[in-house]
This record gives structure tokens, C-alpha cells and sequence, in this order.
């Protein structure tokens, strides 16, 4: 019998991954395909999304070319994940109206304070969330107060990887974990809430059917089949959002488990049978039934290490014969001590969310001296992310983690992840296997009813490379310079709102 194949399509913050998925759970072949932001404006992060869709067809035609026009055919499933919280505004003409705003804009920090003041209590007992410039609710209501006329032409609102399955479909549709991450979906009756509806002026209507994540929706459009060189008869799966397909895909399943992500994005994520209800918290459904994943996430992870690069070591990058320079900042950061020699680094570079959810909190070096390098800057930058994720776990208290895993891109970087042990004093695990994608590829196999359900699909792909243990040498000295990190984001807080209105 001829192997067979699904594709778990992931639409990151800056590129879409492919993982081609065999039909035992591993990995055939990967690709990746970068696309920009746009940022008209302070605290703007816009994407275009024919952007996605370019990207998606040649990260598809790359994670497939080894398998050539024969193989290709042996590709049964497609299934889906992206950001949550990323509105796509059609018109009636199913054309798209303006950029999408991501998941990391700030600019609805007033809209968010409004829904707050007057709904707030109302909002978190339908959603278990509460409103921050983060959820769709927020940016819908600064597009009602701000760009009127194209709100008006609103007809359907799909969502970030709705849009492209929408688009490899014709077939409208979300999950619900995805429904989860708008503030207009009630947690408890799994509908879409008349209440929260009514705070943007829309109805049922304007939204797509809610499905599970693993529900077929349709078959590939035959002239998508055509431009990839996939059967026509390939099934296409609903999927769900990325974090929730990471906290999935790298194998914790199980009430207790909890995940590290260190990607642009940084987040501290409980799996539990029991929603502890918190403001400072995000709180959606596992894609395992009967359990629920909650998040205390910061703004600014591993992007904050790609600003620091791009920002201090752009000439040397452009200048040297290899693919990137963070391997060469990671030598320089390793013969630098612990603590960075006093130096702090607290990585507001576009505001924070948890446990702030400040959009107007501004990043900072403090204690630099004479003696301070660019290597010293580096090591701040990975150790200031690394106490923003602690300030994020302390938002689970009395809560003991059978099980840690650390994913995302900076997982990759060993010194790194002995950094974030050493400061959350905690064995971190790192999965072989953990991308959005490679959650998504598993969706899709159960999809098509390769594993019975999901567990069964996680437990058969499960892989762990190595764990790190904290150094005991080094547990004390973060702990006392996490007091100072706390204490200068309280000192500083004001300052901060201050600056915030020399923004151009």
C-alpha cells in the first residue's frame, strides 16, 4: 500500500509553516514561508491577507515537491491554525475590506477601557475573558468609532485561519476555540452571545457556522487541486488556533500539564479539568474534551530578541556569509554571567498583556554602566523575557504542574531555555515536535479517522529531545533581581503612560 499524507498549514505572526504528516504521526517534510507586518501607525500591526495566501501556496509546494506530481495525490487531508483574535472583514462581493488587524495591535486601548467600564463584569461571566486591545470585540468596536464607512460594508467576518481554509474551500466555517477568541461567543452555551453581538452593532449572521476541529468541511476547491497538484478528492479540516493546536501538538494533554511558548509571542499555559476564573488570564477550550487551557501571556518574546538583533547587530548580519547571526549573539551571550552583571531589560516594546494588559507600558534597559557590552544587552533581553514569563506564571497560584514543556521558535536555543528554567526554577521539556502545524497535521489525521480522537493521536506522536534542570547556583540571584524587575515596573508606571504621548 503507497504511504499517505495530511498538511497542517500554520499562518504565524511572520510566515506560514507546513508539516506533511505520515499516516503513523510523523513528520515527512516541513517548509516555511516568511510574510511582513505592516505598521502604519504606533501601536498599528496590520497583515494583508492575499500576504497568507501566497505563502500558504508556496510553503505547500515546497513541504511537497520531494513527493513529486505521483505523490502529491497521496494527500488526503488539509487542516488549518493561525493567531486567535484576527478578524478578516468581507464585503458582499466576499472581497476583503481592509488589512486584518493582528492579534498584537494596541491600538483599541481606549475601546477596551469603554467595554471594561460599562460591560466588564457582564463580558467575563459570558466569556471567561475580560476585554483588552487583544480580542476581536475590541477591534471591531475601534473600526465602528473609527473607519465607519468600511465598517458599514461589512457582510461576513471570518478569522485569520478561517479565511485561508476559506479560500482553499469556498466553504465558510470556525471552530469553536476559535469562536472563543473573539469576546462574542458565549463559553458555557457555545453560541455566538445577542449581548456581545449587539455591543458592535452585528448579528449571527455576520459570523461563519461553529464547528468542531475536527470536522470535515468540504473538499479542496479544483482549482487550488490544480495550482498545488493535489487530488481534488482531498478532504479539508477544520482546525483550530495556533496556541491551542502548540499546547496540543507538543504532547500535554492531561489535567496538570503546562507549556512554556517562547515565539513572538510568550506564554505561561496551564491544561486543566477545572477553570480557575481570573481577569489577568485567558481561558479557552482544549482541543482535548473535557479540559480547558489557560494562558498569561506577554507581548513581546522572542520578538523582543529579534528587535534587539535587527536594532544592534543589523551591520554585522549583513556583512557576514551565513544564513543568521543569532547563533553567533548566542555564543557571546554565554560568556556572559547570570544577571547580566545587574543589567535589567523589562520587554514592553509594544505594551503588555498579562498580567498588565497595559498597552501603553514602555520596555527599558536599567543599570547599565561602563563596564556594559552588547553581549551584557543581549543576555538582558533573553533574561527581561524570561521575567516577564515568570510574572505571567505567578498568575497560577497554589497550582503544582506535573509536566512542563517549553515550544516555540526560542525553544531551540539551548542556552536559552537554561535561562527560562533557571528563572522559573522549574525542568523544562522540550518536545521534538510542537509547531502550530504539526497540531494542525494531527487534527487533520483524526479528521479523516487515521487515530480515533485526539488524545490517541498525541500519545502516538509524542517525543520528547532532552529536558534542562535548573542550575542551583543561579536560582537565588534571578529571584532577587525578579523583586527588582517587579519593583521597577511599579516605579516606572506612570513614566510610562507619560511617554506614551510622544508616540508620532
Amino acid at each position: 500500500m503507497n504511504e499517505q499524507y495530511v498538511l497542517g498549514i500554520d499562518h504565524g505572526s511572520g510566515g506560514c509553516k507546513v508539516t506533511c504528516l505520515r499516516s503513523d504521526g510523523t513528520i515527512f517534510s516541513e517548509a516555511y514561508v516568511p510574510y511582513p507586518s505592516l505598521y502604519p501607525h504606533p501601536k498599528w500591526v496590520e497583515q494583508e491577507p492575499e500576504t497568507w495566501m501566497k505563502a500558504a501556496f508556496e510553503a505547500v509546494s515546497k513541504a511537497t515537491e520531494i513527493l513529486g506530481p505521483y505523490g502529491r495525490k497521496s494527500i488526503k487531508a488539509l487542516s488549518f491554525s493561525a493567531p486567535h483574535h484576527v478578524a478578516v472583514l468581507l464585503d458582499k462581493d466576499r472581497q476583503v475590506i481592509r488589512p486584518a488587524i493582528m492579534w498584537n495591535d494596541q491600538r483599541s486601548g481606549e475601546q477596551s477601557k469603554q467595554l471594561r467600564e460599562l460591560y466588564g463584569k457582564k463580558i467575563f461571566e459570558l466569556t471567561y475573558n475580560a476585554p483588552n486591545p487583544t480580542w476581536t470585540l475590541s477591534h471591531l468596536l475601534w473600526l465602528k468609532q473609527h473607519e465607519s464607512k468600511q465598517y458599514g460594508k461589512i457582510d461576513k467576518i471570518l478569522f485569520m485561519k478561517d479565511y485561508v481554509r476559506y479560500r482553499f474551500s469556498s466553504q465558510m466555517a470556525t471552530d469553536y476555540i476559535e469562536a472563543e477568541g473573539t469576546l462574542l461567543y458565549d463559553i458555557e452555551k457555545q453560541e455566538w452571545s445577542e449581548f456581545l453581538l449587539s455591543l458592535v452593532d452585528l448579528n449571527e449572521s455576520a459570523f461563519p457556522p461553529v464547528l468542531s476541529p475536527t470536522d470535515e468541511c468540504g473538499t479542496i476547491s479544483p482549482d487550488i487541486a490544480k495550482l498545488l497538484g493535489l487530488s481534488e478528492q482531498t478532504r479539508i479540516i477544520v482546525g483550530t488556533a495556533d496556541t491551542a493546536a502548540e499546547v496540543y501538538g507538543c504532547g500535554t494533554i492531561k489535567d496538570g500539564d503546562g507549556v512554556v511558548k517562547l515565539a513572538t509571542a510568550g506564554n505561561f499555559c496551564l491544561v486543566t479539568d477545572t477553570v480557575t476564573k481570573n481577569e489577568k488570564l485567558t481561558t479557552y477550550h482544549h482541543l482535548v474534551d473535557n479540559l480547558f487551557y489557560q494562558n498569561s501571556a506577554t507581548n513581546f518574546a522572542a520578538a523582543s530578541f529579534r528587535w534587539f538583533k535587527e536594532s544592534f547587530f543589523q551591520e554585522f548580519e549583513e556583512g557576514m556569509k551565513v544564513p543568521s547571526i543569532y547563533p553567533e549573539i548566542m555564543k557571546q551571550v554565554e560568556l556572559i554571567k547570570p544577571g547580566s552583571e545587574g543589567l535589567i531589560f523589562h520587554p514592553y516594546l509594544n505594551g503588555e498583556r498579562s498580567p498588565h494588559w497595559d498597552p501603553y507600558l514602555r520596555g527599558s534597559f536599567f543599570g547599565c554602566t561602563a563596564r556594559h557590552s552588547r553581549s551584557h544587552f543581549a543576555r538582558a533581553v533573553l533574561e527581561g523575557v524570561g521575567f516577564s514569563l515568570k510574572d505571567c506564571s505567578l498568575q497560577f497560584p497554589n497550582k503544582h504542574l506535573k509536566k512542563i514543556r517549553i515550544i516555540g521558535g526560542g525553544s531551540k536555543g539551548r542556552e536559552w531555555v537554561q535561562i527560562i528554567a533557571d528563572i522559573l526554577n522549574v525542568e523544562l521539556e522540550v518536545p521534538a515536535s510542537s509547531d502550530a502545524s504539526f497540531g494542525a497535521a494531527l487534527v487533520a489525521a483524526t479528521g479523516i479517522g487515521w487515530f480515533a480522537d485526539l488524545k490517541e493521536a498525541a500519545q502516538a506522536a509524542e517525543s520528547v529531545i532532552y529536558s534542562l534542570t535548573p542550575k542551583e547556583k543561579n536560582i537565588g540571584g534571578y529571584e532577587e533581581l525578579f523583586s527588582i524587575y517587579q519593583e521597577l515596573h511599579s516605579r516606572t508606571y506612570e513614566l510610562s503612560h507619560r511617554l506614551s504621548q510622544f508616540s508620532s
